[in-house]
């Protein structure tokens, strides 16, 4: 989204970010609440979470803070696969809107490097198979995975199995969204989809070598479409590819190994 202050007065645009941290700090005071006390919203707490955190995530990057619509993004990850709050859910969502609340309070977006660090620090699901809205935790390799993959079949699948392999996993469905994704955020790894609609994998995957930010980040391609296909012909020789049939586990897997995330 475009930033607002490209074509607004100064004196209009301070006020408008001015109004935007005040809104946010009530939604995030509201958040909290219901997060703190689920059982009193009638188990409410995660659809004020989602809510509010997408109106938040929404404002944010217009208005020069590109980092609580990055960090906002990753608690709707976060929170979209469960089904109730635990009290270690409660602690964790605590933790991002806290993280929030920080940059609000500052008054001042802390900048794409910074971002970064701070993602790193998230909670975030890591292990086997999702039992009860929740995953069996394994210890967790500390790597950053950016899928982009817009079938949520596909999606929740390869999610699934790179939890499995201990890896930290954000999602989106837009290939431009994911390359201001990955040059913001710094990713370990990039995984897309190869068929998706406006931009195929192959596009975004010979986009992300054309620029710098993103020019040396480890990428892979999920596809179903044969060696010798016109398209995959076009694709960078240091792009992993992963296969859409009974290996995918083994070859996800191999990633570990061909990017030394052991």
């Amino acid at each position: 989204m475009q930033d607002a202050a490209a074509y607004l007065d100064d004196g209009i645009f301070a006020q408008l970010r001015q109004d935007f941290l005040t809104d946010t700090r009530e939604r995030l005071d509201e958040m909290e609440s219901a997060a703190s006390d689920d059982k009193s919203t009638g188990g409410n707490a995660l659809l004020t979470i989602r809510r509010e955190g997408h109106n938040i995530k929404g404002l944010a990057a217009s208005l020069g803070f590109s980092s609580i619509t990055i960090i906002a993004h990753r608690l709707e990850d976060f929170v979209a696969e469960l089904t109730d709050l635990t009290d270690s859910h409660v602690s964790d969502v605590l933790v991002y809107i806290d993280c929030i609340r920080g940059i609000v309070e500052d008054g001042n977006d802390p900048g794409d490097s910074k971002t970064a660090e701070i993602l790193r620090t998230l909670p975030a699901h890591t292990g086997g198979s999702m039992t009860g809205g929740d995953f069996e935790v394994k210890e967790a390799r500390r790597v950053e995975v950016l899928l982009v993959a817009p079938g949520r079949a596909v999606r929740r699948m390869i999610t699934g199995e790179l939890r499995a392999l201990g890896f930290r996993v954000s999602t989106t469905l837009s290939p431009w969204q994911a390359l201001e994704m990955a040059a913001r955020t710094q990713p370990d790894l990039v995984i897309t989809s190869a068929v998706m609609d406006q931009l195929t994998g192959i596009d975004l995957v010979r986009a992300m070598r054309a620029i710098a930010p993103t020019k040396d980040l480890p990428l892979a391609l999920l596809t179903s479409l044969e060696a010798d296909h016109p398209d995959m012909k076009r694709l960078p020789d240091d792009v992993a590819i992963i296969h859409l049939n009974r290996t995918v586990t083994d070859e996800l897997g191999d990633l570990v190994t061909r990017f030394d995330f052991g």
